[in-house]
C-alpha cells in the first residue's frame, strides 16, 4: 500500500522529529523565501510527539508548532480533503499560538512574529491560479500594513504544474514536487530525479519519508486514526438507534439527536480528512449523503 508524504500522520513524523529538524528548517525556508542572514538556521519543535492517544481524538490536529533562533513561531499542517470552515480554522489555531506566547507580566512588545503554513491537496482559494498566496493584516483602502507579526500561507497542491522540466524549478517548486508525487519514490527502487538529488535535504527527507512508510508502528497508526474515526460514528449512531428501540418520548429522542448533531457532522469531517472514502462515513456518521457533501465544498 502507497502512503503519501502529506498523510499528516507520516509528515509529522518526517518533519518533526529532533534528528530531522534539518529537513524541516530547509522546507520552511524554501517555502518562505529565507536565505542569507535571513535563512532559519535554528529551530525547536514545541509538538513532536505523536502516539495513539493523539491520533485517535476526533479533534485532533496533527500540526508542527515550532519557534526558531529568532523567536518567531511557526504552525505547519496539512489537509487532505476540503473541509468546511478550513480557513476559520487556521487562523483560530494561528491566534492561538501568538497569544499563548504571552505569560502573566509579559509585554505585548515581546510577541514574536507568528506564521501559519497550511499546505493542501484540494483548491482552497479559487480567486487565483497561485499556489502559494500569503496574507498579512492590511488596510483594506490603502494595503498598508497593521503589522507584520501575524502570517498566514496556503500552499494549495492541486495548482501545481507537473509538466515544469526539472532543470527550471526552483528550490521551492523542487519541495513541491516532493510534497505532491512523493509516492512515486517510496520504493527504494525508484530512483531519485537528479534535479531532486542536488538538493541534500530533499535526499535526507526522501530517506526519512521511506523509512516512516516501512515502518509497521507507523502504518498501525494510520489505520487506528482511520478506524477511531469509523468507530466513534458507530457509536453515535449506535446511541441513537438504542434510544429509538427504547420507545423514548419522540420529543425527546429529538432532542438528544439534535444535540449530538455538532458531533456527528465533526466526526464526519475528521473521517474525510482521513481519507475515509464517502460512502463509509455515510454508513457510520448516520447523516445523509448531501449533509456529507457539504462538507467537502
Amino acid at each position: 500500500m502507497s502512503y503519501s508524504i502529506i498523510n499528516d500522520i507520516i509528515f509529522k513524523i518526517v518533519f518533526a522529529k529532533d534528528e530531522n529538524k534539518r529537513i524541516l528548517m530547509a522546507l520552511l525556508n524554501a517555502i518562505l523565501g529565507y536565505g542569507g542572514q535571513n535563512a532559519i538556521t535554528d529551530i525547536t519543535i514545541l509538538n513532536p510527539s505523536i502516539d495513539k492517544e493523539t491520533v485517535k481524538e476526533k479533534h485532533s490536529i496533527l500540526d508542527i508548532k515550532a519557534v526558531d533562533g529568532r523567536g518567531h513561531r511557526y504552525n505547519i499542517e496539512v489537509q487532505l480533503k476540503p473541509a468546511k470552515d478550513y480557513i476559520v480554522r487556521t487562523v483560530y489555531y494561528l491566534s492561538k499560538l501568538f497569544g499563548d506566547q504571552l505569560e502573566a507580566g509579559g509585554r505585548y512588545q515581546d510577541l514574536a512574529m507568528t506564521i501559519g503554513i497550511s499546505i493542501t491537496d484540494f483548491e482552497l482559494i479559487n480567486y487565483t491560479p497561485d499556489l502559494h498566496n500569503t496574507f498579512r493584516l492590511l488596510n483594506v483602502k490603502s494595503g498598508a500594513e497593521l503589522t507584520d507579526k501575524l502570517e498566514l500561507h496556503y500552499i494549495e497542491l492541486i495548482k501545481y504544474d507537473k509538466d515544469k522540466p526539472y532543470k527550471e524549478m526552483t528550490k521551492f517548486e523542487k519541495w513541491l514536487y516532493l510534497l505532491k508525487f512523493s509516492e512515486l519514490y517510496q520504493d527504494r527502487l525508484s530512483p531519485i530525479p537528479e534535479a531532486l538529488k542536488n538538493e541534500e535535504e530533499i535526499v535526507m527527507a526522501i530517506e526519512a519519508y521511506r523509512h516512516a512508510v516501512a515502518d509497521n508502528y507507523v502504518k498501525e497508526l494510520i489505520d487506528f486514526r482511520r478506524k477511531a474515526s469509523i468507530d466513534e460514528a458507530s457509536r453515535i449512531e449506535e446511541a441513537r438507534r438504542d434510544a429509538e428501540a427504547r420507545g423514548e418520548a419522540k420529543g425527546k429522542i429529538e432532542g438528544k439527536i439534535e444535540g449530538k448533531i455538532e458531533g456527528k457532522i465533526e466526526i464526519a469531517r475528521q473521517m474525510l480528512h482521513d481519507g475515509v472514502d464517502v460512502n463509509t462515513v455515510i454508513k457510520y456518521s448516520g447523516l445523509p449523503e448531501d449533509e456529507i457533501r457539504k462538507l467537502i465544498i
